[in-house]
């Protein structure tokens, strides 16, 4: 029963790599999303707003790459590396591997990390907010401080929060398969 909930955890965990995780809004309205995978090879999806003003580019010249959130890489590492392991813990009918709470925890450590630390692409506003001046001599030091003076949001979307609860499930049924001897 535990190797079927854990390969479940882990290949919905990798599912939810396909979701939108972060939406990049300004005036309330998505400007840009990006996706757990997006997230990792410094993609994103334009907004259908965005897509009617500017309209499909596909020539590389007028689309600049995002840079890529390392700590989530490393995370989707772990979690493929898990699902294996549950797959083949799932075959071979014995017990469940030690090393798969540990890996669900990694990952979940790195992808929260990530968040506090933030994304590149946020990383990446604040950059260009600072280059060009546009934070107008305010005291804000805080990344979310001068996301919310240039009024841009970066909503987290349910997929990240999904991804985050499917990686607490093997940590949580290795915690309570635990007896005392």
């Amino acid at each position: 029963m535990i190797a079927k909930v854990n390969f479940v955890s882990f290949a919905a965990a990798l599912g939810f790599f396909c979701l939108p995780w972060l939406d990049f809004q300004c005036s309330d309205k998505s400007k840009i999303t990006q996706s757990g995978f997006q997230t990792v090879t410094g993609g994103g999806s334009l907004g259908e707003e965005v897509k009617l003003k500017f309209g499909d580019r596909d020539d590389d010249e007028s689309r600049e790459s995002f840079d890529a959130a390392l700590y989530v890489a490393v995370a989707l590492g772990c979690i493929v590396l898990g699902l294996l392991l549950a797959f083949i813990g799932l075959l071979g009918g014995g017990s469940p591997s030690p090393a798969l709470p540990a890996l669900a925890a990694m990952a979940l450590i790195l992808i929260g990390l990530q968040m506090k630390l933030g994304f590149p692409m946020e990383q990446k506003i604040i950059k260009l907010n600072k280059m060009t001046g546009i934070e107008g001599g305010a005291a804000a030091v805080d990344a979310s401080e001068l996301l919310t003076l240039e009024k841009i949001r970066i909503v987290y979307r349910p997929g990240i929060y999904f991804e985050l609860g499917s990686l607490l499930l093997p940590i949580g049924v290795a915690f309570f398969a635990m007896r005392p001897t």
